[in-house]
């Protein structure tokens, strides 16, 4: 082999190897809480959600989170595909950040997931009892670099 496509094959391998770099996990990934899921308003068909997330980074690196993509579900009921409302969000290091997903779905899928609550027994209430709806969300952020943080995380809304 000639040293010319001997260099040429070293660097392509080269390429292969920190193309894949890009997409190693940080040494301290971001800690991601939730803080709230709450329906912010219904505009005819249509319900918008609002999800409160508390990103926390105890890395000596500012971290920079690109998208986030989540599926929001009300009594097991996938109601909504959530999204990051503004890109990018910094955690800096050894800080915290703010960030807030936002979901819209049809009444159809509130509806079903209140047949679901239904079902388990959440109208049972004791006097002065508030009703309650399970929720979960599970999906991930895109750090800066392409890794792929998976979160997932659930709670009671009421």
């Amino acid at each position: 082999m000639r040293w010319g496509a001997k260099a040429a094959a070293l660097a392509l391998i080269a390429l292969v190897f920190l193309g894949g770099c890009g997409a190693l996990p940080p040494r301290n990934p971001p800690r991601i809480d939730v803080v709230g899921v709450e329906l912010t308003r219904v505009e005819g068909p249509t319900a918008y959600f609002a999800v409160a997330l508390q990103l926390a980074n105890d890395g000596d690196d500012v971290l920079v989170i690109e998208a986030m993509h989540g599926a929001l579900a009300i009594e097991d009921e996938t109601i909504a595909q959530a999204a990051l409302a503004a890109t990018p969000v910094r955690v800096p290091a050894h800080g915290t950040a703010r960030a807030e997903l936002t979901a819209q779905t049809g009444m159809d899928a509130i509806l079903r997931a209140i047949a679901a609550a239904m079902r388990r027994g959440a109208t049972l209430l004791a006097p002065g009892g508030r009703p309650t709806l399970h929720y979960s969300i599970t999906g991930s952020a895109t750090l800066g670099g392409g890794y792929r943080l998976p979160f997932s995380r659930s709670g009671e809304l009421g």
